[in-house]
Parts: C-alpha cells; sequence; structure tokens
C-alpha cells in the first residue's frame, strides 16, 4: 500500500501580499492544512525557520481525533481557538450548504456567520499574532474555511483590498485535488461521503462549499460590510482595539 505522504499541502506564507502602507512582512505569519499530522522532521524544521505558535481552529472533536502533533514541543505555544462545533457536518452547516448546488454567495453569507458568531475567538487569535514572539501558524483541517475566514480578518486589519484578501482564500483552488485524499486518510468516515477520490476536479461538480471560488470570499466581505459596515467591525466590537491593530501592523508589515 502506498504510503500517503502528510507533510502540509495547504501551508503558505501570507508574506509580500499587498495591504496599507505596505506589504505583508514575510516568515511571520503562515496558514495551514492540519499541522498535526506532519512528519516530526517537517516539524522541526518549522521550528528552526522560527515558529513559535500554533493557533488551531478545528473542533474540539478534530482535536481529541488527530491531537497536536509533532510541533508539540518545547518552545511552541499552542492555542484551541474552535471557530465550528464539529467536523464532518457541524450543526451551523445545513445540507443545502454541502450540496453539489450550494452557491459562492451561500459560502459567503456562512462565512460572515462565522465571524459574526466567533467574533471574540477571533479578536483573541488576532491578538495571539500581534503579541506572540516569532512566527505563527494558524490552521484548521484543509485550510481553507475557518483558515481563509481567519486570514481575511487578519488581512482586513491590515488594510488589504477586497480582491487581495478574495484571492487570497481562492489560492486554495489549486491544492484541493491533494487536499482531499489527505483528508479522507486522516478522517475517515467523519467527512462527508461528497468527498471526490484523488484526482477529481471539485471545483464545478460538488458546489461552492466544497470549492475555494474568490465569489464566496467577496459574498462574505459583501455581507459584512452590509450588515456592519465593515468587515472587520464585529471583531472590534467583540474586543479588537485600535492599539492592538496598531500592534499586529508593526508586526506583520513591512514597507514597501
Amino acid at each position: 500500500m502506498e504510503t500517503l505522504d502528510l507533510a502540509p499541502v495547504n501551508l503558505r506564507d501570507l508574506g509580500g501580499l499587498p495591504v496599507d502602507g505596505g506589504v505583508t512582512r514575510g516568515g511571520v505569519l503562515l496558514r495551514s492544512d492540519d499541522v498535526s499530522v506532519m512528519p516530526a522532521d517537517f516539524a522541526r524544521k518549522m521550528v528552526d525557520d522560527g515558529v513559535r505558535q500554533v493557533i488551531d481552529l478545528r473542533s474540539a472533536e478534530e482535536a481529541l481525533f488527530t491531537g497536536r502533533g509533532p510541533l508539540t514541543m518545547p518552545g511552541v505555544n499552542y492555542h484551541h481557538l474552535p471557530l465550528t462545533a464539529s467536523v464532518s457536518m457541524p450543526e451551523d452547516i445545513d445540507r443545502e450548504l454541502m450540496s453539489a448546488s450550494a452557491t459562492p454567495e451561500q459560502v459567503g453569507t456562512w462565512y460572515a456567520g462565522l465571524v459574526e458568531n466567533q467574533a471574540r475567538q477571533l479578536a483573541l487569535g488576532l491578538t495571539l499574532v500581534a503579541m506572540g514572539e516569532g512566527a505563527t501558524v494558524f490552521h484548521c483541517a484543509a485550510g481553507k474555511d475557518r483558515t481563509g475566514v481567519f486570514a481575511a480578518v487578519v488581512l482586513s486589519a491590515l488594510g488589504a483590498s477586497p480582491d487581495t484578501i478574495s484571492a487570497d482564500y481562492a489560492a486554495t483552488a489549486a491544492r484541493l485535488p491533494r487536499l482531499f485524499p489527505r483528508l479522507r486518510a486522516i478522517m475517515g468516515g467523519l467527512l462527508p461521503e461528497v468527498m471526490p477520490a484523488e484526482g477529481t476536479d471539485a471545483s464545478g461538480k460538488l458546489g461552492a462549499m466544497m470549492g475555494a471560488h474568490a465569489a464566496s470570499m467577496d459574498a462574505m466581505q459583501a455581507v459584512l460590510v452590509r450588515r456592519h459596515g465593515s468587515v472587520l467591525e464585529p471583531v472590534r466590537q467583540a474586543g479588537l482595539s485600535d492599539g492592538l491593530i496598531e500592534e499586529l501592523r508593526g508586526k506583520l508589515v513591512a514597507d514597501d
């Protein structure tokens, strides 16, 4: 039987993105799919490269299932900030959203609900990024939905344009064919039955929830602006201060 390579396939540095007053600094904030199952030598390389804290956005169920993994080592802080209650069919995702007919607008509306309902978790996460030493990696299972929402909030706080935020989210699309078999191998029957086999193009056949369409993130931003005036306002109301945003900018933004 062929061994599945469990090194992250949706791990990427958020450095180099245009934001207000400059670009995001490289090597200080990384987004990823599940880091708990990576090989030990991969984890050691991440620590050698400066990773000092992990923000785990997975549900308690997922965190219990695969644990913290090889990044559990001295000098690396772990923070569990679940954005959903469960893994394969979160109680706040209805079956229509998981169906082949799901639209980017529906996905974006659900993402907006995460920002609203988990604003305190998101505010705490941004505080951890701003105040923590060294680099931070934040992740969920696929590094797409919950990780995409967290990234969008961070980039919004830094003054990134809506197009930049949506493009960062959509970069996951090219990695989906390698993500699906990994998730099936790790979680098996916990995943919805609609998960495609390796090599399947999920972008147009399984609905927007199973893809990574820029239009989904466009929709999230539009919903939050319509409801609150900005993407960041719910998180501000939950405790994200101007001072903390300045700390975040000081750590993450470099001059052009």
